[in-house]
């Protein structure tokens, strides 16, 4: 997101966070409704121009998002929705992004009350490299596969079954469900994230032409520790493709010292 959306990404977030200070809000339910307002935006490109036009004035957004929801939502879901609405937005499809993405911080909001969230974490990391190293498994969760997203969803949520919480099964079959363009493993990297961005961690994924022993994992976290003065969560992935070496990237940040880096920038030194 640009800058504009995400302020108004924030507010959205703040709205959230402020009601679900409140033990009798059911966050799960928030949850399905943000899902679900997300869908009506995914579907209705009209309504989504609406609620994000520039020109048009921010109380009658405000108002048009309540008349949409009132009496079929949670109280919260509506003003987390309203503040969303008076926002700014650089594209209209960035409404509907951070719509679903308040639905997810709300999962993490309800797995951290029952002290889940450290369990969801781990939980989306060994599917992600589960399905990274299953590419037929992938491929018909995806898009790519057989069936409708409907299927597909409910389909990863028995096959992983009892090996997953409530939350990341909710997380995981959400993700199935809006996976394009074989998009998924990338969809539940970033869900790893930010649930390692909720409990306070940094995430660094980690590029490596060959298994990393416990050994060099633990040294190469300690250093990132010491470089970003916050917690580290690793998530590890083996690409042959890199042929030696490794890449992290945390956030924007890319280390890269990768024999295949190497080797292009020795190239371009030499054609120069």
């Amino acid at each position: 997101m640009r800058a504009a959306s995400e302020n108004s990404f924030k507010a959205g977030l703040e709205v959230l966070l402020q009601a679900m200070r409140h033990d009798d809000v059911n966050a799960m339910a928030i949850a399905e409704n943000l899902y679900g307002f997300s869908d009506v935006l995914r579907d209705s490109a009209r309504l989504n121009h609406a609620l994000t036009d520039p020109g048009r004035p921010v109380e009658d957004k405000r108002q048009l998002a309540q008349d949409l929801l009132a009496g079929g939502v949670e109280p919260e879901t509506i003003g987390v929705v309203q503040e969303l609405a008076g926002g700014r937005w650089s594209t209209p499809s960035d409404l509907e992004q951070a719509v679903e993405n308040l639905g997810n911080e709300a999962v993490f909001i309800a797995a951290e009350r029952e002290g889940a969230l450290e369990q969801v974490e781990e939980q989306l990391f060994a599917v992600t490299n589960f399905l990274s190293e299953n590419r037929e498994l992938r491929i018909n969760l995806s898009d790519l596969g057989v069936g409708s997203a409907h299927d597909r969803a409910h389909f990863a949520a028995r096959f992983f079954g009892d090996s997953l919480n409530r939350f990341t099964s909710r997380l995981l079959r959400r993700s199935v469900r809006l996976s394009i363009h074989g998009r998924l493993l990338s969809m539940l990297r970033e869900l790893t994230r930010m649930a390692a961005n909720r409990r306070g961690r940094l995430f660094a994924r980690v590029t490596s032409a060959q298994p990393m022993t416990d050994q060099q994992l633990e040294r190469l976290q300690r250093i990132l520790e010491t470089r970003y003065q916050k917690p580290i969560a690793l998530n590890v992935v083996v690409d042959p493709e890199i042929l030696g070496g490794v890449h992290v990237q945390v956030g924007n940040d890319g280390i890269n010292a990768t024999v295949s880096s190497n080797l292009a920038k020795a190239k371009r030194e030499l054609v120069r």
